[in-house]
């Protein structure tokens, strides 16, 4: 609107009338424009901060959303909320002068709930009309109401899940997460309460699983997994052991050269932290039991259970590695292979961030575990196995790791 032009067109009409009809008319206009002008104002900034409301939102929930089935560090999801909101904004524009909008986060873990706030500085379309400068500041959080255990979780960027032939994995009570995609051939099939992938989710899943997922770190990359352990003649067995019958008890500490046990012999694992700096082999109709223990596994070293050997385990239930049932330092790249029908229980966490896990045998694996978590690079199921991954966490005296199991839940914005 251009005043100066209107005030101008009011004095040419009361010289040329004198103060008739036509002057009435125009200064009667003047609140009607007025009128309009305010309308048009608070219509846009009501748009604007409609649009920035809603990618507060957009932001809120997908910080929450990375609470869905693990937890990430506070800045992460600080970091997601705060981008998602940002590209939020700029797909739907801002009304008017409005500023850019700056958003913030705050995330409450022991709630499970993200906060995004949103800031911006709406500009009069019209000079005069001062209402129309307004500072617009939006909130909403968003929080976790369906806990959904995180039971697999694969952790590299290529490789993925892959579940092959006529294999199936059943994991109903917990979530799967691949940071690369999830595979699962015709005759296959995955059943689990949550199935998502970063990539591409293929193939027979129950209930059908989710594309383009936001990645999950790896929640126990702090730890300390003792890979700097060295063999000595003091500290460590020193002396290969291959046993063909009969029973051994072998005490925690440093394994140094490999452990074959074949025939019916069987190996009873003393309570507490085995280091493996050589391969262990299972096989033939031999038995691997171990009760309060974690395998840690070095370099270049893994276990093979194969044939009919069977293999009953739990992990520890107190101490640094307590929940953690097999582990690796983080320089084993190796592949750990479980080829034996008669794995029946993996109690507790097994964590190979860097190294490939093989279920390769026509049985059933981990069925009479309480509950059991697997972190690897990759997972491949082959042939027909049943890989059963149970969510009992409650009364097997074993804790659950920080980072995995019942820990967070799925986004719904409360405010």
């Amino acid at each position: 609107m251009d005043w100066a032009r209107l005030y101008q067109h009011l004095r040419c009409a009361w010289r040329q009338t004198g103060g008739n009809v036509s002057v009435i008319a125009a200064i009667a206009a003047v609140p009607v424009v007025m009128a309009v002008t305010g309308v048009i104002e608070i219509t846009d900034m009501s748009s604007a901060r409609a649009q920035l409301q809603e990618a507060a939102d957009a932001g809120a929930l997908a910080g929450a959303g990375q609470l869905a089935v693990a937890t990430v560090g506070s800045t992460q999801i600080s970091q997601t909320a705060v981008t998602v909101a940002q590209q939020s904004v700029e797909t739907s524009g801002s009304g008017g002068k409005t500023t850019t909008p700056v958003f913030s986060a705050t995330v409450d873990m022991h709630a499970g709930s993200v906060t995004v706030t949103g800031t911006a500085e709406h500009k009069a379309l019209i000079g005069f009309m001062n209402f129309g400068d307004q500072d617009l500041t939006v909130t909403a959080t968003a929080e976790n109401v369906q806990r959904v255990p995180l039971c697999i979780l694969q952790t590299a960027k290529s490789g993925g899940i892959k579940v092959e032939g006529t294999a199936r994995i059943r994991a109903t009570g917990c979530a799967l997460h691949a940071n690369a995609d999830i595979k699962v051939a015709s005759g296959a099939l995955i059943q689990a309460e949550a199935a998502q992938a970063v990539g591409t989710v293929s193939g027979p899943v129950e209930p059908a699983g989710r594309s383009g997922a936001l990645p999950i770190d790896d929640p126990f990359a702090a730890m300390d997994l003792g890979s700097k352990k060295l063999c000595n003649l003091i500290e460590g067995n020193i002396l290969p052991i291959q046993l063909g019958s009969g029973t051994m008890s072998l005490p925690p500490g440093l394994h140094c050269l490999p452990i074959t046990v074949i025939g019916n012999g069987t190996l009873f694992l003393q309570p507490g932290d085995h280091y493996f700096l050589a391969p262990l082999i299972m096989t033939d109709n031999s038995t691997l039991r171990g009760d309060d223990v974690s395998l840690i596994f070095g370099i270049g070293n893994a276990f093979n259970f194969a044939k009919n050997a069977t293999v009953r385990l739990s992990a520890r239930k107190s101490g640094p590695n307590a929940g953690f049932l097999i582990a690796t330092s983080r320089d084993n790249v190796g592949t750990f292979s479980i080829a034996s029908g008669n794995v029946s229980e993996l109690l507790g966490t097994i964590y190979i961030p860097n190294a490939h896990l093989v279920v390769d045998t026509p049985g059933n694996v981990a069925q009479n575990s309480a509950w059991s978590v697997i972190v690897a690079k990759t997972l491949t199921l082959r042939q027909n196995p049943v890989l059963t991954i149970n969510s009992n966490y409650t009364g097997s005296g074993v804790p659950v790791p920080e980072g995995v199991g019942p820990s967070k839940s799925a986004p719904k914005l409360s405010s």
